[in-house]
Protein backbone atom coordinates (compact mmCIF):
# COMPACT_ATOMS: atom_id res chain seq x y z
CA UNK A 1 0.00 0.00 0.00
CA UNK A 2 2.99 2.24 0.61
CA UNK A 3 3.97 1.95 -3.05
CA UNK A 4 0.42 2.79 -4.08
CA UNK A 5 0.47 5.95 -1.98
CA UNK A 6 3.81 7.13 -3.35
CA UNK A 7 2.70 6.40 -6.92
CA UNK A 8 -0.55 8.29 -6.44
CA UNK A 9 1.22 11.39 -5.15
CA UNK A 10 3.67 11.41 -8.03
CA UNK A 11 0.94 10.84 -10.59
CA UNK A 12 -1.00 13.83 -9.35
CA UNK A 13 1.74 15.85 -10.99
CA UNK A 14 2.26 13.69 -14.06
CA UNK A 15 -1.40 13.50 -15.10
CA UNK A 16 -1.68 17.26 -14.81
CA UNK A 17 1.13 17.88 -17.28
CA UNK A 18 -1.14 18.91 -20.11
CA UNK A 19 -4.39 19.65 -18.27
CA UNK A 20 -5.51 23.25 -18.49
CA UNK A 21 -8.32 25.34 -17.06
CA UNK A 22 -11.77 24.24 -18.20
CA UNK A 23 -12.34 27.61 -19.82
CA UNK A 24 -9.37 27.28 -22.13
CA UNK A 25 -7.63 23.92 -22.07
CA UNK A 26 -10.27 21.65 -23.54
CA UNK A 27 -12.09 24.19 -25.66
CA UNK A 28 -11.94 23.27 -29.30
CA UNK A 29 -10.09 25.51 -31.69
CA UNK A 30 -12.56 27.33 -33.96
CA UNK A 31 -11.15 25.48 -36.95
CA UNK A 32 -12.00 22.19 -35.27
CA UNK A 33 -15.39 23.16 -33.92
CA UNK A 34 -16.56 24.51 -37.26
CA UNK A 35 -15.64 21.38 -39.19
CA UNK A 36 -18.85 19.52 -39.96
CA UNK A 37 -18.14 16.73 -42.45
CA UNK A 38 -21.09 15.07 -44.17
CA UNK A 39 -19.18 12.22 -45.76
CA UNK A 40 -15.97 10.23 -45.55
CA UNK A 41 -14.48 12.24 -48.38
CA UNK A 42 -15.31 15.52 -46.66
CA UNK A 43 -13.84 14.25 -43.43
CA UNK A 44 -10.41 13.89 -44.94
CA UNK A 45 -10.43 16.71 -47.45
CA UNK A 46 -12.26 19.59 -45.86
CA UNK A 47 -11.12 21.94 -43.15
CA UNK A 48 -10.65 25.59 -42.54
CA UNK A 49 -7.62 26.19 -44.75
CA UNK A 50 -7.32 29.73 -43.44
CA UNK A 51 -6.94 28.47 -39.88
CA UNK A 52 -4.80 25.50 -40.94
CA UNK A 53 -2.28 26.81 -43.46
CA UNK A 54 -0.38 24.12 -45.31
CA UNK A 55 3.25 23.88 -44.26
CA UNK A 56 5.60 23.10 -47.16
CA UNK A 57 6.17 19.35 -47.43
CA UNK A 58 9.94 19.46 -47.52
CA UNK A 59 12.79 19.15 -45.05
CA UNK A 60 12.45 22.74 -43.91
CA UNK A 61 8.68 22.44 -43.45
CA UNK A 62 9.01 19.16 -41.58
CA UNK A 63 11.65 20.66 -39.30
CA UNK A 64 9.46 23.69 -38.69
CA UNK A 65 6.47 21.57 -37.69
CA UNK A 66 8.64 19.36 -35.51
CA UNK A 67 10.00 22.38 -33.67
CA UNK A 68 6.52 23.84 -33.22
CA UNK A 69 5.12 20.61 -31.78
CA UNK A 70 8.17 20.15 -29.54
CA UNK A 71 7.75 23.68 -28.19
CA UNK A 72 4.08 22.98 -27.54
CA UNK A 73 4.98 19.82 -25.62
CA UNK A 74 7.61 21.69 -23.61
CA UNK A 75 5.02 24.33 -22.74
CA UNK A 76 2.75 21.62 -21.35
CA UNK A 77 5.55 20.23 -19.21
CA UNK A 78 6.42 23.69 -17.90
CA UNK A 79 2.84 24.35 -16.81
CA UNK A 80 2.44 20.94 -15.12
CA UNK A 81 2.85 21.95 -11.46
CA UNK A 82 0.35 24.80 -11.72
CA UNK A 83 -2.24 22.86 -13.70
CA UNK A 84 -2.08 19.69 -11.60
CA UNK A 85 -3.54 21.34 -8.49
CA UNK A 86 -6.35 23.30 -10.10
CA UNK A 87 -9.77 22.41 -8.72
CA UNK A 88 -11.20 21.80 -12.18
CA UNK A 89 -8.47 19.23 -12.83
CA UNK A 90 -8.56 17.61 -9.40
CA UNK A 91 -12.19 16.62 -10.09
CA UNK A 92 -11.02 14.01 -12.58
CA UNK A 93 -7.45 13.46 -11.37
CA UNK A 94 -8.35 12.31 -7.85
CA UNK A 95 -10.83 9.58 -8.90
CA UNK A 96 -8.32 8.20 -11.39
CA UNK A 97 -5.53 8.25 -8.82
CA UNK A 98 -7.78 6.57 -6.25
CA UNK A 99 -8.66 3.83 -8.75
CA UNK A 100 -4.99 3.40 -9.57
CA UNK A 101 -4.08 3.02 -5.91
CA UNK A 102 -6.78 0.39 -5.40
CA UNK A 103 -5.65 -1.54 -8.48
CA UNK A 104 -2.03 -1.51 -7.34
CA UNK A 105 -2.85 -2.56 -3.79
CA UNK A 106 -5.63 -5.09 -4.39
CA UNK A 107 -6.18 -6.10 -8.02
CA UNK A 108 -3.02 -6.11 -10.13
CA UNK A 109 -1.44 -9.35 -8.94
CA UNK A 110 -4.67 -11.40 -8.67
CA UNK A 111 -5.64 -10.27 -12.16
CA UNK A 112 -2.23 -11.16 -13.54
CA UNK A 113 -2.34 -14.63 -11.97
CA UNK A 114 -5.49 -15.41 -13.94
CA UNK A 115 -3.62 -15.24 -17.25
CA UNK A 116 -1.94 -18.61 -17.79
CA UNK A 117 -2.50 -19.40 -21.47
CA UNK A 118 0.66 -18.90 -23.53
CA UNK A 119 -1.29 -18.85 -26.78
CA UNK A 120 -3.55 -16.09 -25.45
CA UNK A 121 -0.51 -14.08 -24.41
CA UNK A 122 1.02 -14.40 -27.87
CA UNK A 123 -2.17 -13.47 -29.73
CA UNK A 124 -2.84 -10.48 -27.48
CA UNK A 125 0.75 -9.29 -27.83
CA UNK A 126 0.62 -9.49 -31.62
CA UNK A 127 -2.72 -7.68 -31.75
CA UNK A 128 -1.47 -4.79 -29.65
CA UNK A 129 1.55 -4.35 -31.92
CA UNK A 130 -0.63 -4.52 -35.04
CA UNK A 131 -2.94 -1.90 -33.55
CA UNK A 132 -0.06 0.47 -32.84
CA UNK A 133 1.14 -0.06 -36.39
CA UNK A 134 -2.29 0.82 -37.77
CA UNK A 135 -2.33 4.04 -35.78
CA UNK A 136 1.16 5.08 -36.83
CA UNK A 137 0.37 4.16 -40.43
CA UNK A 138 -2.91 6.10 -40.40
CA UNK A 139 -1.25 9.22 -39.01
CA UNK A 140 1.58 9.01 -41.55
CA UNK A 141 -0.92 8.37 -44.36
CA UNK A 142 -2.93 11.40 -43.35
CA UNK A 143 0.17 13.56 -43.41
CA UNK A 144 1.26 12.16 -46.77
CA UNK A 145 -2.15 12.55 -48.40
CA UNK A 146 -2.44 16.06 -47.04
CA UNK A 147 0.88 16.92 -48.63
CA UNK A 148 0.02 15.31 -51.95
CA UNK A 149 -3.49 16.77 -52.20
CA UNK A 150 -2.44 20.11 -50.68
CA UNK A 151 -4.99 19.92 -47.87
CA UNK A 152 -3.52 21.72 -44.90
CA UNK A 153 -6.05 20.47 -42.33
CA UNK A 154 -5.44 16.80 -43.10
CA UNK A 155 -1.69 17.34 -43.28
CA UNK A 156 -1.64 19.07 -39.91
CA UNK A 157 -3.88 16.44 -38.35
CA UNK A 158 -1.57 13.63 -39.46
CA UNK A 159 1.50 15.44 -38.20
CA UNK A 160 -0.16 16.37 -34.90
CA UNK A 161 -1.17 12.75 -34.34
CA UNK A 162 2.42 11.61 -34.89
CA UNK A 163 3.70 14.36 -32.61
CA UNK A 164 1.19 13.49 -29.89
CA UNK A 165 2.19 9.83 -30.00
CA UNK A 166 5.84 10.82 -29.71
CA UNK A 167 5.08 13.22 -26.84
CA UNK A 168 3.04 10.61 -24.97
CA UNK A 169 5.80 8.07 -25.51
CA UNK A 170 8.39 10.49 -24.14
CA UNK A 171 6.34 11.29 -21.04
CA UNK A 172 5.61 7.60 -20.59
CA UNK A 173 9.33 6.76 -20.73
CA UNK A 174 10.05 9.34 -18.06
CA UNK A 175 7.49 7.72 -15.76
CA UNK A 176 8.81 4.24 -16.53
CA UNK A 177 12.28 5.31 -15.49
CA UNK A 178 10.96 7.01 -12.37
CA UNK A 179 8.85 4.08 -11.13
CA UNK A 180 11.00 1.18 -12.40
CA UNK A 181 8.19 -1.34 -11.90
CA UNK A 182 8.63 -5.04 -12.55
CA UNK A 183 6.93 -6.46 -15.64
CA UNK A 184 4.25 -9.13 -15.08
CA UNK A 185 6.14 -11.59 -17.27
CA UNK A 186 9.40 -11.29 -15.30
CA UNK A 187 10.44 -14.35 -13.32
CA UNK A 188 8.95 -14.26 -9.79
CA UNK A 189 7.50 -10.82 -10.49
CA UNK A 190 5.40 -9.23 -7.76
CA UNK A 191 4.80 -5.96 -9.59
CA UNK A 192 7.21 -4.24 -7.23
CA UNK A 193 8.07 -0.60 -7.84
CA UNK A 194 11.75 0.27 -8.09
CA UNK A 195 12.36 -3.42 -8.61
CA UNK A 196 13.95 -3.37 -12.05
CA UNK A 197 11.49 -2.99 -14.93
CA UNK A 198 9.60 -0.57 -17.15
CA UNK A 199 6.03 -1.70 -16.64
CA UNK A 200 4.41 1.47 -15.25
CA UNK A 201 2.69 3.01 -17.16
CA UNK A 202 1.79 1.25 -20.42
CA UNK A 203 3.45 2.84 -23.45
CA UNK A 204 1.02 1.18 -25.87
CA UNK A 205 -1.94 2.64 -23.99
CA UNK A 206 -0.36 6.10 -23.85
CA UNK A 207 0.52 6.33 -27.54
CA UNK A 208 -2.75 4.74 -28.68
CA UNK A 209 -4.95 7.16 -26.79
CA UNK A 210 -2.79 10.11 -27.81
CA UNK A 211 -3.56 9.19 -31.43
CA UNK A 212 -7.27 8.67 -30.73
CA UNK A 213 -7.61 11.95 -28.84
CA UNK A 214 -6.08 13.92 -31.72
CA UNK A 215 -8.40 12.31 -34.27
CA UNK A 216 -11.45 12.84 -32.06
CA UNK A 217 -10.70 16.50 -31.37
CA UNK A 218 -9.75 17.35 -34.94
CA UNK A 219 -12.90 15.71 -36.37
CA UNK A 220 -15.46 16.05 -33.56
CA UNK A 221 -18.51 15.88 -35.84
CA UNK A 222 -17.57 12.63 -37.53
CA UNK A 223 -18.75 10.02 -35.05
CA UNK A 224 -17.68 6.93 -36.94
CA UNK A 225 -14.12 8.21 -37.18
CA UNK A 226 -13.97 9.43 -33.60
CA UNK A 227 -15.34 6.30 -32.00
CA UNK A 228 -13.40 4.00 -34.32
CA UNK A 229 -10.19 5.68 -33.16
CA UNK A 230 -11.19 5.28 -29.53
CA UNK A 231 -12.26 1.67 -30.09
CA UNK A 232 -8.91 0.82 -31.67
CA UNK A 233 -7.03 2.53 -28.83
CA UNK A 234 -9.12 0.67 -26.26
CA UNK A 235 -8.42 -2.66 -27.94
CA UNK A 236 -4.70 -1.99 -28.09
CA UNK A 237 -4.59 -0.88 -24.46
CA UNK A 238 -6.67 -3.69 -22.97
CA UNK A 239 -4.77 -6.35 -24.93
CA UNK A 240 -1.63 -5.54 -22.92
CA UNK A 241 -3.25 -7.25 -19.92
CA UNK A 242 -3.84 -10.74 -21.43
CA UNK A 243 -0.46 -10.39 -23.15
CA UNK A 244 1.05 -10.16 -19.63
CA UNK A 245 2.95 -7.05 -20.67
CA UNK A 246 1.31 -4.77 -18.11
CA UNK A 247 -0.81 -4.73 -14.98
CA UNK A 248 -4.29 -3.11 -15.07
CA UNK A 249 -3.02 -0.03 -13.19
CA UNK A 250 -0.29 0.44 -15.81
CA UNK A 251 -2.95 0.49 -18.51
CA UNK A 252 -5.22 2.93 -16.65
CA UNK A 253 -2.47 5.50 -16.16
CA UNK A 254 -1.11 4.99 -19.69
CA UNK A 255 -4.60 5.61 -21.09
CA UNK A 256 -5.01 8.77 -19.03
CA UNK A 257 -1.59 10.08 -19.97
CA UNK A 258 -2.25 9.46 -23.66
CA UNK A 259 -5.66 11.09 -23.63
CA UNK A 260 -4.57 14.32 -21.93
CA UNK A 261 -1.46 14.53 -24.11
CA UNK A 262 -3.38 14.03 -27.34
CA UNK A 263 -6.09 16.47 -26.27
CA UNK A 264 -3.53 19.13 -25.40
CA UNK A 265 -1.61 18.70 -28.66
CA UNK A 266 -4.81 18.80 -30.74
CA UNK A 267 -6.37 21.85 -29.11
CA UNK A 268 -3.41 24.18 -28.56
Amino acid sequence: MKCASVAACFLLLSTGVFAQQHSSGFTLHPAVAQTQPDSIEQTFHEGDERSSPRTPCNVHGFAHQTWAETSKFAGGLKSAPRNAVRVSNLKWELPILAATGILIAEADRPADNRIQSKSLQQVAGRWSNVGIGLELGSAALGYGLGCREQHGYLQNTGFTALAAMAAAGTADLGLKLAFDRQFPYSRNSTGKFWGGGRSFPSGHAATSFAFAAVVAHRYPENRWLKWSAYALATGVSLSRYPAKKHYPSDILIGTTLGYVTGTYMATH
